[in-house]
């Protein structure tokens, strides 16, 4: 059977535009499918990016790359029970390790850089059907079929090729909802940006919400595990615009997305390799949040280029079907041992989200009420815990699980 690409991408956000850049540098015959009207017509994501995947695929995208502003501040907001929060922050400016980021922006940029590459993007092309052929895989598109040897998937969390062929299994507790706005924002120019992380700030939902300052806008995002939206205190129709009166923000809407994420972990990560197949970005369960950094973007890039270059190397040992050398140069890269080590952390923020939050926010309560009587710290912890249901024992384990 004839096959029309060496490689087709499925899906024209960071991972597969990433994926093809790199695929058309190594000489392989590539197109790549995009449902949207052009690249970042359908992508969300909270807006920031950890740049070290970008330079390595982009070495001057510094200069050239539509950034918004560097991110140099980090705060958290932690909400408790009867309007009680704690906040903190950490600041080190001049540091230029991560970006606030427009994806409609962004994403359409880095296709033009693609295309001028000499990638093939056929935009408005949704695949809803794959399935092996003559050794490869035939893609059903609603524009005709096409059959390459072999296929990335990049069409993100819903994984439309290992969906087809049967490797796929969604239950809610591994997929997040998230909602966003962009707000447009007075802000001065040419100051560095923050990154605001919260806590508990919708009652009875596991998740957590973000902001970003962006050049002249705000964006402003919630993400909940699709299992802990029915105990909510707020409907999913409504999460955004809860959070966003919560936080005091207000101003114009310019944009609003909601998205299905993952939420595997390293411990439940999906299949990210079959015959004629492999996985990156959302497709490959790649997100972290570890408590102190929520990353996606550096992990999609990552593997794009990583699976370009496995591409080319299954492409001129014309074994087609064995892809798991995909598999072992993400084993030696930063993706899986970063999934890996966030595993712990990621863990206990699953498990116990709600639970140490509000016991921290007892115990300084208990610290800054001077009454008559007064307990000691490390009693008043314990006592705190035990209202709880929170052994010592568990307390040192998770501290163990967050410090590995």
């Amino acid at each position: 059977m004839s096959f029309d690409a060496d490689l087709i991408i499925v899906g024209g956000g960071l991972s597969g535009l990433s994926a093809g850049i790199t695929a058309v540098r190594e000489g392989l015959n590539v197109i790549l499918l995009e449902r949207g009207e052009y690249s970042g017509a359908k992508n969300v994501s909270g807006g920031r990016m950890y740049i070290h995947s970008l330079l390595k695929l982009i070495p001057d995208a510094l200069e050239r790359a539509p950034l918004e502003r560097p991110i140099t501040k980090e705060t958290y907001y932690i909400f408790c029970e009867n309007n009680r929060k704690i906040t903190f922050s950490f600041e080190e400016r001049g540091k230029r390790n991560s970006y606030s980021v427009l994806r409609a922006k962004f994403d359409r940029w880095l296709a033009s850089e693609a295309e001028n590459l000499g990638l093939l993007i056929s935009y408005s092309t949704n695949v809803y059907n794959a399935y092996r052929e003559g050794g490869g895989i035939t893609l059903e598109t609603d524009k005709g079929s096409l059959r390459a040897p072999l296929v990335i998937d990049a069409s993100g969390v819903t994984s439309v090729v290992f969906r087809s062929l049967g490797l796929r299994r969604f239950t809610a507790d591994k997929w997040m909802l998230g909602v966003k706005e962009i707000v447009k924002a007075d802000l001065q120019e040419g100051q560095e940006g923050e990154a605001i992380t919260v806590v508990n700030a919708i009652k009875g939902v596991k998740g957590g919400g973000f902001v970003y300052t962006n050049k002249d806008t705000l964006s402003i995002g919630f993400t909940a595990t699709f299992d802990s939206l029915p105990k909510g205190e707020v409907q999913a129709k409504d999460l955004i615009e809860a959070f966003r009166e919560r936080m005091g923000i207000k101003g114009e809407v310019l944009e609003y997305s909601a998205h299905a994420i993952p939420y595997y972990g390293y411990n439940n990560l999906p299949p990210l390799y079959t015959k004629n197949v492999i996985a990156v970005g959302d497709a490959g369960g790649f997100l972290i949040n570890d408590g102190f950094t929520i990353r996606g973007m550096d992990l999609a890039i990552g593997s794009g280029i990583i699976a370009g270059i496995a591409s080319k190397k299954i492409v001129e040992s014309k074994t087609y079907e064995d892809t798991e050398i995909y598999y072992k140069m993400l084993e030696e890269s930063f993706i899986l041992k970063h999934l890996r080590l966030a595993y712990n952390r990621f863990s206990v923020i699953n498990s116990s989200l709600s639970i140490y939050p509000e016991i921290l926010c007892n115990v300084l309560s208990d610290m800054f009420t001077v009454s008559e009587e007064r307990r000691m710290l490390i009693t008043d912890a314990l006592i705190r815990l035990k209202e709880k249901g929170v052994s010592l024992g568990k307390v040192v384990d998770d501290l163990r699980k967050v410090m590995l």
